[in-house]
This record gives C-alpha cells, structure tokens and sequence, in this order.
C-alpha cells in the first residue's frame, strides 16, 4: 500500500493512475480526509446503473417513445 499526500499526488498524477489501474493500492491523505483509488469497471454499479439508464432514455428518445425534459427544466 502507497500512502501519499494530496500534494505529491498532484505533482504525479498519472504516475499513481497507473499503479492503481495495476491493482496497487494507492491512498491519498489530505485534510479534507484519507481516500483510496480506485479504477472504474465496467462490472461497477455506478457505471452499470446510470451510464447504461441515461443510454436507454436516450435511445428512447431517439426513437420518439420518450420526451426528455429542456436543460433549464432540470433541478437537482
């Protein structure tokens, strides 16, 4: 396990990209808290859940079976 400081991640960024993207441990220590990099993968609920729900609507829009709201219609 690598534990580096927020500045040193910053000054090699793709550096640690990589050794995480290798399945090394890398964790970032900061005041805002201590975090853990990680890759996304395909097999990720994030990516599964709400890429693949936004393509779908937007596949049916596309094919005029749903009516997508205006950018200033959305809210958060």
């Amino acid at each position: 396990m690598q534990i580096i400081t927020a500045r040193e991640f910053r000054s090699n960024q793709t550096r640690y990209f990589r050794e995480a993207k290798k399945g090394a441990s890398v964790v970032l220590t900061s005041r805002e808290g201590n975090f853990r990099l990680v890759p996304v993968t395909p097999d990720d609920t994030l990516v599964n859940r709400h890429l693949l729900a936004s393509l779908k609507e937007v596949k049916a829009h596309m094919d005029g079976t749903m009516t997508l709201p205006k950018a200033d219609e959305i809210t958060f």
